[in-house]
């Protein structure tokens, strides 16, 4: 998880420190959204000046990865493309950062993501702006985002706007005024950091706590929209573990509706299930994502020692047999196309589009979704598998998009945006001969390596193939994992799964980031490079296959 790299990105707008709608000009207020997104955190905040009173607020400089001691409130402006479905230039599950200075031509701005402002409130004064955006959006209902590993304050607040829109429909269903928790994640890449978020996560829990005791304070709002994503989830299982322990004395109210999404939830499913009594205090409808695509949560149950609530583990994802609960296993959409598979409850359309479902209460059925049960037994507990290949009862509720190769999508993308007008007379000169280059990369590779009984032998796979990852820096690596047709069905694939780990540790000691790491597929014997007869010992079906492309 902690291997995770992203490139250098511009979150502020060039004019930073001014309200979104103040920016806005007849050639760019029709290309962008202002969305306001309020904010609780425990994050270390250094201010412009004083502190904030009840009755005014001060710019932020600056949230650090340190807890503060006290929860922090405020709002942030965030300046949003449209999406091309209202003429702008976004794409739903996209947030298209500035790369590098700003465009001369003010009015390109409309392409990207910005924060424009950051400020700090008191209670009185953040509460009565939360009141006057309800108001504003004649809407009842919060979406209260809570972030994961490796994120920084800002980036949350633009993840916050971004789910706002994207689970939205226009003339639609009320997704709520966007609140976000920030808890003081370090927003960088290494396993110090990782144990260190791991820690800050569950610091963070009282202060989220007291984030939901305030917001849920106003009567007027009538019910919460939670996700929470990643290690974030472990913050929001112990704040609600509080929360909800004494929640009608607290409270006082029965008619707030609370709906949930657990996304790649970074939790040990034992704690999580303990917790799940007290959650049924708040009379909760939750939904749970898994998938086996998802390689950040590969590596965090090998670094825990668990089984994480995020993971699906075959036909295996954690089942709560309740009708207030359901688990959606996502893997057969979050591909690697959208990168490790960690954040396929953003950028991916299809998840989006079954998440904005389960927020409206949408049936199973109505949902693009096949009906699978735990181990694939006729009596095991039940759950779902998103699946593009099934026409829903609900038309909003489809898949709208096949998923094709990036470049496909860049390509579909021009075109969507029209003619681009009349070409001009002159044709444009042709581009000067370019010297040819010779091509120093490394071939790719593929070779497989045999395994012999049960368990691999990593002395002798390091022994005879470790020359691959010393050759050069590995661009991406595919591994699968394939036995013969000895012995019972289930547990040969079994076998393949318990293969998976010990040699995806030795690749990451062989220096092999788990970014590179494209898939990790464990295939039993449904893919044999032998055909031999049922329960015949066939060797060179015992293999793993590395297919290996080099920088």
């Amino acid at each position: 998880a902690w291997l995770l790299t992203r490139p250098a990105i511009t979150m502020h707008h060039p004019d930073f420190g001014s309200d979104c709608e103040d920016l806005l000009t007849a050639e760019t207020e029709r290309g962008v959204d202002c969305i306001r997104v309020f904010y609780g955190t425990n994050r270390n905040v250094t201010l412009s000046g004083d502190g904030p009173g009840n009755k005014r607020e001060v710019d932020i400089v600056e949230a650090g990865s340190e807890d503060g001691g006290a929860l922090s409130l405020g709002r942030a402006d965030v300046w949003l493309p449209a999406l091309t479905s209202r003429g702008g230039t976004r794409e739903r599950g996209e947030t298209p950062h500035l790369k590098g200075p700003a465009p001369d031509d003010a009015s390109e701005l409309v392409k990207y993501v910005f924060l424009t402002r950051i400020t700090a409130a008191g209670t009185d004064r953040f509460l009565t702006d939360l009141d006057t955006a309800l108001i504003d959006n004649r809407s009842d209902t919060l979406l209260l985002f809570v972030h994961g590993f490796n994120v920084t304050f800002e980036a949350a607040l633009v993840r916050a706007a971004q789910l706002s829109v994207d689970l939205s429909r226009e003339g639609d269903y009320d997704m709520g005024v966007p609140v976000l928790f920030s808890w003081p994640s370090a927003g960088a890449v290494s396993p110090s950091k990782y144990k260190g978020d791991r820690d800050r996560s569950i610091g963070a829990a009282p202060y989220l706590e007291a984030f939901l005791d305030l917001i849920t304070s106003n009567p007027d709002v009538d019910r919460i929209n939670i996700i929470a994503h990643s290690m974030g989830n472990r913050v929001l299982t112990k704040a609600l573990e509080d929360y909800a322990s004494d929640y009608l004395s607290r409270n006082g109210r029965e008619d707030l509706e609370f709906r949930i999404i657990l996304v790649a939830a970074d939790v040990d499913r034992e704690i999580f299930d303990a917790t799940t009594k007290v959650l049924d205090n708040l009379s909760a409808n939750v939904t749970i994502y898994t998938s086996d695509s998802d390689k950040a949560l590969q590596v965090s149950t090998i670094v825990n020692a668990a089984k994480r609530l995020g993971d699906t583990d075959g036909d295996k994802p954690y089942i709560r047999e309740s009708e207030r609960y359901q688990t959606v296993d996502a893997t057969g959409v979050a591909t690697d196309l959208f990168g490790l598979g960690h954040s396929y409850y953003s950028n991916n359309p299809f998840i989006l589009g079954d998440m904005r479902c389960t927020m409206i209460d949408a049936y199973p059925d109505e949902r693009a979704l096949e009906r699978l049960r735990y181990a694939n037994t006729p009596d095991g507990l039940e759950y779902y598998r998103v699946s593009a290949a099934i026409e829903p009862g609900y038309e909003e509720c489809s898949l709208y998009r096949d998923a094709f190769p990036i470049s496909d999508l860049d390509q579909v993308r021009e075109e969507d945006r029209g003619d681009p007008g009349p070409a001009s007379s002159a044709a444009p000169p042709p581009p000067p001969p370019v010297e040819p280059v010779p091509d120093m990369s490394l071939p790719p590779v593929f070779r497989s390596f045999y395994v012999e009984g049960d368990e691999v032998d990593i002395d002798r796979l390091n022994a005879e193939f470790a020359d691959l990852f010393a050759r050069g820096a590995v661009a991406s690596v595919d591994v699968s994992f394939h036995i013969d047709a000895v012995g019972d069905p289930d547990q040969r694939l079994a076998i393949t799964k318990s293969w998976q780990e010990p040699v995806l540790r030795w690749m990451i000691d062989q220096g092999v980031s788990i970014s590179a790491v494209e898939s990790l597929r464990a295939v039993g014997d449904a893919e044999p490079a032998v055909i031999s007869a049922e329960g015949i010992p066939e060797p060179r079906n015992r293999r793993i296959e590395f297919f290996i492309q080099y920088e």
